[in-house]
This record gives C-alpha cells, sequence and structure tokens, in this order.
C-alpha cells in the first residue's frame, strides 16, 4: 500500500471517529450537573451587573426631599407652628404639606435638620421644584436608550463580552465623577454616561450569560443573573443608609464598579458569537475551558461544530427585519413587552416614598421583595413555562393594584395599599425577570445582540416614563395611577398571549430558522437560491 493510499486511510478513520454537533449539543454535552465551581464563574462574572441597580437608584439616595425633617427659621414659620400646636396638639407641622402650602423658602423660612446630605438640599429642589429630582432620575434610561441603540452594533462586532467591558469602563467613570459634580445640569449629563455605559454592560452580560447555559439551566440562571442584579439594590439601600454625604455614595458605587470588571477582563467570549462569526477554533476553545470547569473535561478535536457563519454589519441585520416576517413580529411583540414591563416596575421602584414615609425601610422591603420575585420565578417557570409563568405574574400585578384601592388600615404603619403594593412589585419584578429570558430565546443568535438591545430600549422607553407615575400621586386620587398600570398590565398580556412558548425548545441560530420554527418552509428554498446565486 503506498503512502498516499495511508493517508486517506487515516483520514477516513478520523472521520469515522468525527462527531457533528450543533452548539447546543456541545454545551449540553459539558453540562452534568451544577457545581460550586461553575457558579462561581457566574455570579463573578456579571460581578459588573451589580452595580446596574445601585446606578439607577443612587439619585434616590443623594437626591432625597427630607420633608418631615426641618426647622422653623423665621417669626411667620414660628407663628404658624404655634397656631398649628395650638389646634393640633402635635409637632405634625413638619410636613411637605406645611412646607410647601404656605410657600416657605430654604434659609429665610426653615432650614433643613436632616443629618444625611443631598444634592436636592444643595440646590433647592422641594414643593414646585420637586420634579428636578424625577428628571435626574430620569436621564438615566435617556443614556439607557442611547447606550442600547448603539449596542446593537456593538455586540454583534466586538462580541458580548468586549462590549460589557467598555460600557462598564463608561458607567464606572461616570459614577466616579459625581462625586464632584458642581451643578443640577451636570448632573443631568453625568446620568445619561451613567444609563449609556450600564445598561451595554448589563445587557451584553445577560446575553453573554445566557449563551453559555445548557437548556435545562437556563431558567435557573437567568434567576440567579436576576438576583444578583436585586443584590446591587441592596447594596444601594446599604450605602445610602451608612453614607450620609451624597457625594462619597457616588464614590463608592464608582469605585466598586471599577473593581467588578476584573473578572469579565479574564473569562472568554461567548461561543455561540465566536461562532457566528466564523470562529469555530475559538469557540471549540472556550467550551474546553468550561469543561475543565463542570469537572467533566471534553475533548472537541474530533467535533465539527455545525454552524452558520453570519458575517453581517449593522445595516445588513436591520434588513433581516424585512426579509423575515416572523422575527420581525417577535421582535415588535417584544419591544411592547418590555415598554410595558419597564415601566411598571421602575414606577413602582421610585415611587416607595410616595407610599410610606421610610424611605430606607420602604426600599430595602423593595429590595427584598425583588430577591423573592427573582427567586420564586424557577419553580413557577418550571412547572408553567415560559410563556404561561409570564401571563401568571401579569394577571397577579393586574389584581394587586385593584386591592391597593380600598382605604384601609392594617395597623399603625402598615395600610392595604402597601401590603397589595408590595405584592404587586413582586409580580412585576418576576415578569421583568421572565421577559428577560422569553426574548433571549426567541431572538436568533446571530440577531440576539441587536434584538436584545431594540427589546431593552424601548424598556428604557417605558422606564423613563415610570419614574414620573408616582408625580401622579400629587396631582390626583391615588386610584388613579393604580387604575393605569391595570391596564397597561393587560396590554401587555395580550402581546404576550401572541409570541410563541419557547419551553424546552433549543435556540434559534440564525433568522431562517426562526421562519422555519413557525412552519414557513418555503423560506429554505428562497435561501438556497440566493446562496447559490
Amino acid at each position: 500500500m503506498g503512502s498516499q493510499d495511508k493517508l486517506d486511510e487515516v483520514g477516513e478513520n478520523q472521520d469515522s471517529r468525527s462527531e457533528s454537533l450543533t452548539i447546543d449539543e456541545a454545551v449540553d454535552k459539558i453540562y452534568k450537573g451544577f457545581n460550586w465551581k461553575l457558579l462561581l464563574v457566574f455570579i463573578t462574572a456579571v460581578g459588573s451587573s451589580y452595580v446596574t441597580a445601585a446606578e439607577t437608584y443612587i439619585t434616590i439616595f443623594t437626591g432625597f426631599i427630607p420633608y418631615n425633617e426641618w426647622t422653623c427659621n423665621s417669626t411667620k414659620c414660628d407663628l404658624l407652628l404655634a397656631d398649628h400646636q395650638k389646634e393640633n396638639n402635635s409637632l405634625e407641622f413638619f410636613s411637605k404639606t406645611s412646607m410647601c402650602e404656605n410657600n416657605f423658602k430654604v434659609g429665610d423660612d426653615f432650614i433643613w435638620t436632616s443629618k444625611r446630605s443631598s444634592f436636592s438640599m444643595d440646590w433647592g429642589f422641594y414643593c414646585k421644584t420637586e420634579g428636578k429630582l424625577s428628571v435626574s432620575s430620569s436621564f438615566f434610561f435617556i443614556g439607557a436608550f442611547l447606550g442600547l441603540l448603539s449596542s446593537t452594533a456593538i455586540f454583534d462586532m466586538v462580541g458580548r463580552r468586549n462590549g460589557c467591558i467598555i460600557g462598564s469602563v463608561i458607567a464606572a467613570a461616570a459614577t466616579l465623577v459625581g462625586t464632584w459634580i458642581p451643578s443640577y445640569e451636570a448632573m443631568l449629563a453625568l446620568r445619561i454616561f451613567q444609563g449609556y455605559g450600564q445598561f451595554i454592560n448589563f445587557t451584553g452580560v445577560y446575553c453573554w450569560i445566557i449563551e453559555f447555559s445548557p437548556s435545562h439551566l437556563r431558567n435557573s440562571i437567568n434567576a440567579i443573573l436576576l438576583n444578583c442584579w436585586a443584590f446591587g439594590y441592596l447594596v444601594m439601600v446599604l450605602m445610602g443608609y451608612l453614607i450620609p454625604n451624597w457625594r462619597y455614595i457616588f464614590l463608592a458605587v464608582g469605585i466598586l464598579n471599577f473593581v467588578l470588571i476584573t473578572p469579565l477582563i479574564i473569562y472568554p467570549p461567548s461561543p455561540r458569537f465566536s461562532l457566528v462569526r466564523g470562529r469555530e477554533k475559538d469557540a471549540k476553545k472556550t467550551l474546553v475551558f468550561f469543561s475543565k470547569i463542570c469537572n467533566n473535561p471534553v475533548s472537541f478535536d474530533t467535533v465539527t461544530l455545525t454552524f452558520t457563519s453570519r458575517k453581517q454589519n449593522f445595516l445588513e441585520q436591520l434588513k433581516d427585519f424585512k426579509k423575515y416576517p416572523q422575527m420581525r413580529k417577535i421582535t415588535l411583540l417584544c419591544m411592547v413587552c418590555w415598554f410595558i414591563v419597564a415601566a411598571l416596575f421602575y414606577g413602582f421602584s421610585f415611587g416607595w416614598s410616595k407610599i410610606s414615609d421610610n424611605l430606607y425601610v420602604s426600599y430595602l422591603f423593595a429590595a427584598l421583595g425583588k430577591v423573592i420575585a427573582f427567586t420564586i420565578l424557577i419553580p413557577v417557570c418550571h412547572l408553567l413555562g415560559r410563556k404561561k409563568s409570564m401571563l401568571f405574574w401579569l394577571i397577579c400585578g393586574i389584581l394587586s393594584n385593584f386591592l391597593a384601592m380600598p382605604d384601609v388600615n392594617i395597623n399603625k404603619d402598615w395600610t392595604l395599599e402597601y401590603v397589595a403594593c408590595l405584592l404587586g412589585s413582586i409580580a412585576i419584578s418576576a415578569a421583568f425577570a421572565q421577559i428577560y429570558l422569553f426574548t433571549s430565546e426567541l431572538a436568533p443568535t446571530s440577531h440576539r445582540g441587536m434584538v436584545m438591545s431594540l427589546s431593552s430600549s424601548a424598556a428604557r422607553v417605558g422606564s423613563f416614563m415610570g419614574t414620573y407615575i408616582n408625580l401622579l400621586y400629587n396631582i390626583t386620587d391615588r386610584r388613579v395611577p393604580l387604575a393605569l398600570i391595570a391596564g397597561v398590565s393587560l396590554v401587555c398580556g395580550v402581546a404576550v398571549f401572541f409570541l410563541p412558548d419557547t419551553t424546552g425548545k433549543r435556540i434559534m441560530e440564525t433568522p431562517l430558522e426562526v421562519e422555519e420554527s413557525s412552519g414557513k418552509k418555503e423560506y429554505s428554498a428562497i435561501e438556497k437560491q440566493n446562496q447559490e446565486l
């Protein structure tokens, strides 16, 4: 037998031993069970997302208005106080009502007695100018919207991980600058940069994690990631309580953000992203790395990963939404859902100061409610599936808003409205977490960065509007915002109803697969004709 014949025989033997796997099959082959080492990798990888909640809500704890912490500084104020004490025999005079209805001016009529500082006190935001605090909060979502529009190109050009790092550096630097911010106008600019960077980071981290996850663990990993986000909420409440100077709160959060970027620099890029960019060798290296972490070393030398290489630019990807109607329909419905859920989520998140008097206790319970929501999401989603669990949470949210309408005092500190709103917040938080997972599974890998970014961009518009929902309590009956929340929750439920269920299904890799999954086989023939041309 000649040397060439021997080489051909060796090649045939190697081919017979080779194994063709999709990326889902390769990932499932690695994961033989959850372990603490893998959990540690995921938790540290999403470390930068811990400060997403902190940077979102930082204005609550650095710009709060202590309407109950002031004292008189003028004869006018002293006389009104004396009259109030004669009529009511109480010190409830020191309230927002007395301050605002009598047009008291800080420095002239009263002085703040709070032991904590805030930029609202420093810059004179109260009563008629209270809306500036909501504006400073909402500008974060303008930045987030712009960042997510940018990230539609960033994630599919430089990858999920690198996009995360870029976003986190921008957000960390902006937060650090907040330590020396001189004016309200500068604060608005800072909030835009915070939102711009942090939501590039968070959306990229989410895509990175989900693309490493096997199908049977995706729901649990989704909940773990969102609980990490909720942990950042708790950290913000703790920092706000322990750090009395608002400028130092910005300093602490900025430093923490820079520290938490480190794991992302160490860990590898997503294997799915490597594949759609045509880098099979890099994808295999990443899979081998994770197989060792999972205590299940796997060699991919004889494995052929099946994939469709797509090296498109931003405009070509946008054209695909016209070419593939099922992907377009899914994306538009997801954007509607994200818009509504985000508006409700942040409406609750920024509104606790209107529902309860104790800022820190209220937000502590709200943060714990989110932890509960993200945790119970795991069994509910396993039991009902992706689509039905989303509908379940929306129905719970609607019912809780109707429950909050009657005027009932449970005791001195608790009202039926407060309890019902806590329940509603838990339901909307669970829906918020569910829509992340649902959308990431509906979007094909080749366009996941773009679909997630477009959906999250719609959510930022909703988030911007959500920060103003609590202002309705100042100008109308409290049942109006509750009815509004219930109504838009119903609209979101209708949109979810028309989305396909992804429970137990593998993630689609290309828009063509999305179309074929809806029963439109004719797209296969069209695609083949295009490839031949």
